[in-house]
């Protein structure tokens, strides 16, 4: 699934600023509280439990990215379909063209790509997707790459568990692009809006394919 937009990375930065109290003429400093004499020693671990931990740790993120990327089973496989593009109030004429992927898991299951071919009216191009699932983060991420532009998105698990709901907003406009991909059996259908930094609608992208039947 092609879509056009540019991925957006929003930061906030807060600051917190602390004001000493005055002390009055005459009156003696505040005495500073007393040390805990039971404080508890730190931990100190020699470096073979260090290495063991961080296996742990390193075990434990492979096990939930595992769990969270078997949402890209239903979309293994050869796929052949037909997209279009319209525009809210006729801003510009509708588009549609043909669009042919391949999904598949990589690097053990950590991430599932997907690569394919346009073929229409000004739609000509290749592309890929990588996906994965950050841990640390507690959200997808994806990367498009295709032959005039790349973006990157970020992804959330639909209520149900069977999707992820994809989002990029642009830091020149503020416009934002949210779309998903929903496989059901040999069929895949996709959805996608963009809308404006009003929140008006700018565009609607819709997509359906069929799995690929494979020759013996």
């Amino acid at each position: 699934m092609k879509l056009k937009s540019c991925p957006a990375f929003t930061c906030f930065t807060a600051l917190l600023l602390c004001a000493a109290p005055l002390q009055l003429r005459g009156e003696e400093p505040a005495a500073e509280p007393a040390a805990e004499e039971s404080a508890a020693p730190s931990e100190k671990l020699s470096p073979e439990q260090l290495e063991e931990r961080l296996r742990q740790q390193q075990e434990a993120e492979k096990a939930i990215v595992a769990k969270m990327m078997k949402v890209f089973a239903a979309l293994e496989g050869a796929w052949t379909g037909q997209e279009s593009l319209r525009y809210e109030e006729d801003r510009l004429p509708e588009k549609s063209w043909k669009d042919e992927w391949e999904g598949k898991f990589t690097m053990g299951g950590r991430y599932f790509e997907m690569a394919g071919q346009t073929k229409g009216e000004d739609m000509n191009s290749a592309y890929k997707w990588i996906c994965t699932y950050d841990a640390a983060q507690e959200r997808y991420r994806a990367w498009y790459f295709g032959d005039n532009s790349h973006n990157e998105y970020v992804g959330s698990l639909s209520q149900d568990g069977r999707h992820v709901i994809w989002s990029v907003e642009s830091p020149l406009n503020g416009s934002k692009t949210r779309f998903t991909m929903k496989a059901e059996g040999n069929r895949v259908k996709c959805h996608g809006t963009d809308t404006l930094a009003d929140g008006s609608l700018f565009s609607t992208q819709s997509s359906e394919y069929t799995r690929k039947r494979v020759e013996l």
